[in-house]
């Protein structure tokens, strides 16, 4: 049976009413970075610039979502990987790839791996498909179990299995990610 009382007398501001409290209430010291003029970073076109602003945009995203940050495994190279081992390559700007990096995280620790500037990776005549490309990941930021993630060095570079990224017409990524998924030898998909 339903209830009968009457509403409470506070009202309940609408979402036009409430306060934001902007990302920094989300991840306090997000914003330490900046630059002082208030310039983006990664607006210069520099690779340096563009993967520490994608970097930037990583760990604001897995801070909203309640994740543990990247941890850095850069210094000590990942070797061992062979021509069996499963590389999921995504390129590009990781936010509409959180979910995917996450799942696949999760059902193949360690396989998805996000190449946030166009540095991490190198195209090299394929062996397999003559007139073809493989995609070569020097670097790049690999997800595990529980939404963990690190950011790892591959030596010899690790080769991608299937690639997908940010393909999008206008997006300032769209043309170096394109250009690395290009005639490759493996799946690729936008």
């Amino acid at each position: 049976q339903l209830s009968t009382s009457q509403p409470s007398p506070e009202r309940v501001p609408s979402p036009e009413e409430q306060e934001w409290a902007g990302p920094e209430a989300l991840c306090p010291g997000w914003l330490e970075d900046e630059a002082p003029d208030g310039e983006v970073p990664g607006d210069s076109g520099d690779p340096v610039d563009c993967a520490t602003h994608a970097y930037e945009r990583l760990q604001s995203a897995l801070c909203q979502e309640g994740l543990p940050p990247t941890l850095d495994c850069s210094t000590e190279p990942r070797t061992g990987f062979g021509p069996l081992d499963m590389t999921i390559c995504i390129l590009g700007s990781p936010t509409p790839f959180l979910p995917v990096l996450l799942e696949g995280g999760t059902r193949c620790p360690g396989a998805m791996v996000l190449c946030l500037p166009p540095t991490w990776a190198s195209r090299v005549p394929s062996e397999a498909s003559p007139g073809a490309w493989s995609l070569l990941l020097s670097r790049g930021v690999s997800f595990k179990v529980g939404g963990h993630s690190a950011l790892e060095t591959f030596v010899p570079p690790r080769r991608a299995n299937y690639v997908t990224g940010t393909f999008a017409p206008g997006d300032p990524e769209g043309g170096w990610v394109g250009g690395l998924a290009r005639g490759l030898d493996c799946p690729t998909g936008g």
